[in-house]
């Protein structure tokens, strides 16, 4: 395979409802694990990935966690988008059908992410090293290829422990204004010992708003206390505000035992973390470097795989008439799977496989079912074909 994978779509025009439509590419992956990281499923401990350090007490959770993949895509994952804009080849057929295919190149799906941070007196040092990691945190998920969008509660500098971001990921306005949205959100709260949770659903309104839809969800809190919610009634409380933060994923850097930089045990952080699948890493082993290249490695592993495809215009003089389309894919293997229309992602559970308009009015994409999205991606040599002129076929 080559480094940067890619997948075909091949767009055929059809004279008839009778006539079959057809056309390569595809992609790899291979397990990996960020550095420092104990499974709590196996209770196993790792030091690989391209992060380097020791003692880092960092720990993943089970639950709902999703696996860390790489694709071949400079550290980028199986969180993938299809974007599907340029024609590369034109083979016209006889006069019946012609083809046209294009080539789509991998994109990864986005992430959002929110820091909540301790700004108490007794976080000082864990402020500052915050600050200055937080740039080479975001930067590392850019450099993946992931549109990422950070949000950091905590109060400016003056008001208790507070944090300022410099550029890039900042705006330059440091030691008051650091806003530089929609990459980086600053919401001025000063989170006290036992309240980041609280602080994190109070200002809902002043950072939702960064949040998308499609992306992958990560909450980090930053503490070196307790907890005055038990994270059972956090969890119940954030998802409620949004049905797109169902599978938000938590990450803590807290105390794990009463070393002499805890005010106390982060019990509840920790146990979310591991009921999400999340990082959990110990604030007493002070190693922020080593924290916060794992928790990159852990946002740009849990991006999700968006199948859309942009629908192309049709070939010729034909026009787009969304009630003849249809889909297939060929894994490459000789297998073919015709995919049928449902109206929307609320009936792909009621199907083997599938595919539906982002937007039944004025479609732009053609998303396919989260069980067919698996085994396109799982496919190491396959073809998505879109066939214009022919009655879209419901799926069964």
């Amino acid at each position: 395979m080559d480094a940067r994978s890619t997948i075909t779509l091949v767009v055929v025009t059809c004279a008839t409802a009778s006539m079959a439509c057809g056309g390569g590419g595809g992609q790899g992956d291979d397990d990996s694990q960020g550095p420092g990281i104990t499974n709590l499923d196996t209770g196993a401990s790792t030091a690989t990935g391209a992060s380097t350090g020791t003692g880092t007490g960092v720990v993943t959770g089970g639950g709902s966690s999703t696996s860390t993949t790489d694709d071949g895509l400079d550290g980028t994952t199986d969180g993938l988008r299809f974007d599907l804009p340029t024609v590369v080849d034109l083979s016209p057929g006889d006069d019946e059908c012609a083809a046209v295919t294009v080539e789509g190149e991998l994109v990864p799906a986005p992430a959002d992410v929110v820091f909540v941070v301790d700004n108490s007196g007794s976080m000082g040092f864990e402020a500052m090293q915050i600050q200055a990691e937080m740039n080479g945190f975001s930067g590392q998920i850019i450099a993946s290829g992931i549109d990422v969008h950070v949000v950091l509660i905590s109060s400016y500098p003056g008001v208790g422990n507070g944090i300022c971001i410099p550029p890039p990921l900042g705006g330059g306005g440091c030691p008051l204004n650091d806003d530089a949205p929609p990459v980086f959100t600053h919401v001025d709260r000063q989170v006290n010992s036992h309240d980041a949770w609280q602080a994190l659903l109070q200002t809902h309104g002043q950072w939702g708003p960064a949040w998308r839809e499609d992306s992958s969800k990560h909450i980090v809190v930053v503490t070196d206390d307790t907890s005055s919610m038990d994270w059972t009634d956090f969890d119940d409380d954030f998802t409620d505000l949004d049905p797109s933060y169902a599978d938000y994923i938590h990450h803590s850097v807290v105390c794990h035992s009463n070393c002499p930089d805890a005010a106390g045990i982060g019990t509840d952080y920790i146990q979310l973390s591991m009921v999400t699948g999340g990082v959990a890493s110990d604030l007493c082993a002070q190693d922020f470097q080593t924290v916060f290249d794992v928790l990159s490695t852990e946002v740009i592993g849990g991006a999700q795989l968006a199948c859309e495809f942009e629908i192309p215009p049709p070939p010729g003089d034909l026009e787009f008439d969304p009630d003849e389309v249809n889909v297939e894919f060929d894994d490459g293997l000789g297998n073919v799977l015709p995919i049928g229309k449902v109206d929307s992602a609320a009936d792909c559970p009621n199907v083997t496989d599938g595919w539906y308009y982002d937007d039944p009015t004025t479609p732009q994409h053609i998303v396919v079912c989260p069980q067919t999205c698996d085994k396109l991606q799982d496919a190491e040599d396959g073809t998505v074909n879109i066939a214009f002129g022919c009655a879209s076929v419901p799926a069964g």
